[in-house]
């Protein structure tokens, strides 16, 4: 079923017994996103992708090799899978989802951390270990030739560990704090430095990096107390802050910025109280949609407020959209107590022009 709202095309995806969210991603042909579908006594599933396009037609396509679905994009732009197979090795198998004639790439079974974009030869995904202070940053590249996955790397990062990371125009850079500001790095696809430089300035609690490079201005989203801010980097290393709204409540969580355009972000976030998403230009807040004690997404710039089925509701994921411009995709499930299901998700298809 599709809704044409004033905030976008909704599109419901249903199923008579019962699916779960397991991600989504860009498609060239609009929203790609990966549940698993359950079977009439909801004790089994399979995975099942579903590509929604422009105007909410969907196309469904059931994979049978494997589970754990990890959505990432090759290189050359093309949708590849990593799943964790069913038999007794528990390897990872990547390869694309649309054209499975090409061979399966078998992959570690220690393959994690978040997909947050490509160089020229390879698909990164980056880790941080929050829990032990020893253990370092690891990166894993996943390397390609033309669209043929031939190599995965596995690459711990010389320290300070819990980075933010950005990957813009192939290049890949880090920050983080240290004792005497905050350390700004540009590695290649081995770890290794390329370019480095102490930035003195006390930030907020910094969530996401928005942009970052040596070359031109980056962008450090903050929150600290519930005063969302936002951290402008000159080229020579210069820092300024500025507040752009206070909501009250602090971020619990934020995902990785999802890139709309070559100035623009989206960003999810949640808080003990709600969830929602954020989209900055450079250093001005867009939009800012708030759901907070299940009273629907409330964009706090306008009070204009976005209601979904009965509002008791989780974003699962933020993507760019293929085939328009500056739209990116939120996909959301029902929040349910621990032990019922729920039987159906929902897709806005929302424009920043």
């Amino acid at each position: 079923m599709n809704e044409q709202t004033s905030f976008g095309l909704i599109t419901t995806i249903e199923v008579p017994t019962a699916l779960s969210a397991k991600g989504s991603c860009w498609t060239k042909e609009g929203l790609l996103l990966a549940n698993y579908v359950y079977d009439e006594d909801k004790a089994n599933y399979l995975l099942n992708y579903t590509i929604v396009g422009n105007n909410g037609e969907l196309k469904d396509i059931e994979e049978d090799k494997g589970v754990l679905p990890t959505l990432f994009l090759s290189p050359n732009q093309v949708n590849f899978v990593s799943l964790v197979t069913l038999d007794d090795e528990e390897q990872t198998l990547s390869f694309p989802i649309l054209d499975k004639e090409q061979r399966l790439f078998k992959g570690s079974k220690s393959f994690n951390g978040r997909f947050v974009g490509t160089t020229e030869e390879s698909s990164i995904f980056y880790d941080v270990d929050i829990w032990d202070d020893n253990k370092a940053d690891v990166m894993f590249v996943l390397r390609f030739e033309e669209d043929s996955l031939i190599e995965e790397q596995k690459i711990a990062i010389p320290f300070p560990k819990g980075n933010k990371i950005s990957i813009s125009a192939g290049h890949i850079n880090l920050i983080t704090e240290v004792e005497d500001g905050w350390l700004h790095r540009e590695i290649d696809e081995e770890g290794v430095e390329l370019r480095s430089r102490i930035l003195d300035f006390e930030f907020p609690f910094v969530h996401e990096a928005l942009s970052l490079s040596f070359d031109s201005k980056s962008y450090l989203l903050c929150e600290e107390n519930g005063v969302i801010g936002i951290v402008e980097i000159e080229v020579n290393g210069e820092c300024s802050y500025g507040e752009l709204l206070t909501i009250g409540d602090e971020f619990f969580g934020t995902w990785h910025p999802q890139v709309i355009n070559e100035n623009t972000t989206a960003t999810q976030f949640t808080t003990e109280f709600g969830n929602g998403w954020l989209v900055i230009r450079n250093d001005e807040l867009v939009e800012i949609f708030y759901n907070k004690n299940k009273r629907g997404y409330k964009n706090l710039l306008n009070e204009e407020i976005l209601s979904i089925d009965n509002n008791d509701l989780v974003v699962s994921g933020i993507s760019v959209v293929g085939g328009q411009k500056d739209t990116f995709g939120v996909v959301f499930y029902p929040r349910k107590p621990r032990k019922e299901m729920y039987n159906k998700v929902f897709v806005l298809q929302r424009s920043v022009n």
